[in-house]
């Protein structure tokens, strides 16, 4: 008899279950309570850019939300030089997934709005992975920000999650960027910019419905709270119950964002948001042999991807995070600029499941095993961020300086308890044990970690320019300290104290030609010290990155468009990759090189026609370690691309439609880290229909239809695998429709 069987990740309580009506009604209610501006007279908003929105706290690039028409090219963004600059003058790879881009493909999380960005495989847990945000940038994972603050909680399925309806754009930077962010992978930053409050009042409904009974709604709703504007409000809410992919799984969330503004003059602007989520119910994180799906050669009969193969009376998921967060900006008289961002954030997460992992031949046939998991967590974390930034002249050339320090601190807790395994027949119709789990012989040997730590780091970065040359110059020394108090597999703690510091810097060098043509090269690095353990409860090493990029930006001025194209060499040590002998955990490897190509087009090409396309290649290898030297990672696609195009019809019958398409390829991935086997190569393609309802009568205006199709034609497909055991299912066709309404 053969045997495989692996350590388990992770799984809590849950309070009792409310209505998806009581979302919906509490959502409206504290619309009409914290709206005074509804009552107002509402005016036209004005077409609007980063540039003409110098009195608002961050200057994020604002979106039309009466017909927007901004368009899917952002020109400028934050995330490459944490100020508002153009990206032809950023010595990094950019994309920004803007706001009209959202509402035109629909995304269902951040994950899936990242699509069609060249270098980012956001989706590889497929459809088991819709309640996490979990990218690769260039193979490597990224750090998810919030409005330029880095979001710290416990991993994996314990990560927490914003609505995308609550967000104005996406940012991505690719490769290091520790200069300007602190401690991070070194793959990229994704950065979720949260809707902010606006001077001319607006305000949105939405009502989405689809397959696997998805109901969704949105509210937002901004505009000033008294007559010289100095006060500004905006509250969004939305409400989800859906039923999962996978049979038998449900999500549902409840998730409130209210801010406020003060603007007492044009030189100053404070914001204070919060946000609220609560998930009674989340699905289940289901994974399956690769040799029961088909892969690796297998000498089974392949079973049924979409059955829910864990015991559902024992499932008791849930999620609830809170944040507040404080954006401070004001603008002295000789033109430096103080700003001030600042994070309280809270995240509990409760898993009680059952889960597969492994399977045992018995007599040619695979049973396969399943676990039941408790496994609660918290995160209570705080990080703030503050800096001088100005502009000056030394002779011939011009300054643009950017000094400051950021800190973080907080407490990380994690437990896992289990029980199992329990063996069954995978193709009989009913495989539910009816048992009721028996923790106490885990609770009485547990896996459990409890850590605080302290993260610290000083920088500065000069923008120098000299005729059409420009220089960018950043360096950063950063410090770390952690206490770590852990349990693994039994009743014996041990602490670990760890204190460690680092430099990281940056150098670009940039010729901005008249024409819109930007070439560039530059050198960055990264630094990261990892807040998890492996399987034995030993803390990881730090992740240290360096990348050299060379690339060339064009957007001729006048033009709505913006190419880029880059070719990378991004070198890493102690990289966490999944742990072949224990499932659920992570191992590090000795060091990771990664070349390749990123391709990345975002173009107008007429009024009416919308292109996004992209391309990466990447070149993966594992440089050293005792094990997997010589092997790529995986999950990481040698090739990946994608090509979106979006038309609207502004004349005769179809005026007020838009009709758009796309198709996104990803290559074969290896499997395991012994790269024993591949998970095959995949195509999908999606669709996105719109009307304007203005165009049939006038007292219509602001009444928009939206309806989406991902995959298309329903291919199945496995997304990806981290090992023998560890496979997910891709996500099938999803069909929605959204009505929105805004005034």
């Amino acid at each position: 008899m053969a045997s495989y069987d692996q350590s388990v990740p992770s799984g809590t309580s849950r309070p009792p279950r409310p209505a998806i009506n009581y979302y919906l009604g509490t959502s409206v209610l504290c619309l009409l309570l914290a709206s005074p501006a509804l009552s107002q007279e509402t005016k036209p908003r004005k077409d609007g850019n980063a540039s003409d929105l110098k009195a608002f706290t961050l200057e994020p690039i604002v979106i039309d939300v009466q017909d927007g028409d901004a368009g899917v090219v952002a020109k400028t963004s934050r995330v490459g030089m944490k100020a508002d600059a153009s990206i032809l003058e950023t010595p990094q790879s950019v994309s920004v997934i803007t706001r009209d881009q959202m509402d035109t493909q629909n995304p269902a999380n951040t994950s899936s709005a990242l699509r069609y960005t060249a270098g980012a495989t956001s989706e590889a847990f497929g459809a088991f992975g819709s309640y996490v945000d979990i990218t690769r940038i260039r193979g490597i994972k990224a750090d998810y920000y919030l409005d330029g603050l880095r979001i710290i909680s416990n991993s994996g399925s314990w990560l927490p999650q914003v609505d995308p309806f609550t967000l104005d754009s996406v940012e991505v930077l690719r490769g290091p960027s520790s200069v300007l962010y602190g401690q991070g992978t070194g793959g990229g930053i994704v950065n979720q910019v949260s809707r902010r409050p606006q001077d001319e009042a607006s305000h949105e409904v939405s009502l989405q419905f689809g397959n696997f009974a998805r109901k969704h709604i949105g509210i937002d709703t901004t505009g000033p709270l008294n007559e010289d504007r100095t006060l500004l409000f905006r509250f969004t809410a939305s409400g989800l119950d859906t039923n999962g992919q996978i049979d038998d799984t449900k999500h549902r969330r409840l998730y409130l964002a209210p801010a406020l503004t003060w603007r007492p003059d044009d030189k100053t602007s404070w914001t204070v948001m919060g946000t609220y989520s609560y998930e009674p119910e989340i699905p289940d994180y289901i994974s399956l042999p690769a040799v029961l799906l088909g892969l690796n050669n297998s000498p089974y009969r392949e079973i049924k991807r979409r059955r829910n193969y864990n015991d559902m009376n024992f499932a008791d998921s849930t999620r609830k995070q809170t944040s507040v967060s404080s954006f401070f900006e004001h603008e002295f008289d000789n033109g430096w600029k103080f700003t001030s961002n600042s994070r309280y954030m809270h995240v509990d997460s409760s898993l009680k499941r059952s889960t597969v992992y492994g399977f045992s031949d018995v007599g040619g046939v695979p049973f396969l095993k399943g676990y039941y998991e408790d496994a609660p967590a918290e995160s209570t974390t705080f990080s703030t961020d503050n800096f001088l930034s100005g502009e000056f002249d030394i002779g011939p050339t011009q300054h643009k300086a950017l000094v400051g320090f950021d800190y973080s601190f907080g407490t990380i807790k994690n437990e896992l308890y289990t029980d199992g395994p329990i063996l069954f027949d995978p193709y009989s119709d009913d495989h539910n044990p009816g048992k009721i789990p028996d923790f106490s012989a885990s609770r009485a040997a547990p896996w459990k970690v409890d850590r605080d730590f302290n993260r610290g780091g000083i920088y500065l970065q000069d923008q120098i320019s000299w005729d059409n040359w420009l220089l960018t110059l950043g360096g950063r020394r950063d410090w770390f300290t952690s206490d770590d108090e852990t349990w693994s597999y039994s009743l014996t703690s041990r602490v670990t104290n760890y204190d460690d510091s680092a430099w990281s810097r940056r150098i670009g060098l940039s010729y901005q030609f008249d024409s819109g043509l930007a070439p560039y090269v530059s050198y960055s690095t990264a630094y990261d010290p990892l807040l998890e353990n492996d399987w034995k409860g030993n803390p990881f090493k730090p992740v240290e990155t360096k990348q050299t990029e060379i690339g060339v930006k064009y957007s001729p001025e006048g033009s709505n468009m913006l190419l880029s194209a880059a070719i990378f060499e991004l070198k890493q040590t102690n990289v966490k990759t999944a742990d072949a002998l224990h499932l659920g955990f992570n191992t590090q490897t000795g060091e990771v090189r990664t070349r390749g190509i990123d391709l990345q087009a975002a173009m107008e090409v007429t009024p009416n026609i919308n292109v996004i396309a992209g391309y990466t290649y990447l070149d993966n290898e594992i440089l050293e370690d005792t094990r997997y030297e010589g092997n790529s990672l995986t999950q990481v696609p040698k090739h990946s691309a994608s090509a979106w195009v979006d038309y609207r019809f502004s004349e005769g019958a179809l005026a007020g439609l838009k009709i758009g398409g796309g198709v996104r390829y990803q290559g074969s991935t290896f499997g395991d880290p012994t790269n024993s086997f591949k998970v095959p190569a995949e195509t999908l393609v999606d669709l996105g229909l719109s009307y304007d309802f203005a165009q049939v009568s006038p007292k219509f205006s602001g009444a928009l239809l939206n309806v989406n199709i991902g995959n298309l034609f329903d291919k199945d497909y496995v997304s990806s695998c981290t090992s023998q055991l560890y496979c997910f299912a891709g996500e099938r066709r999803t069909v929605s429709a959204s009505l929105s309404y805004r005034w």
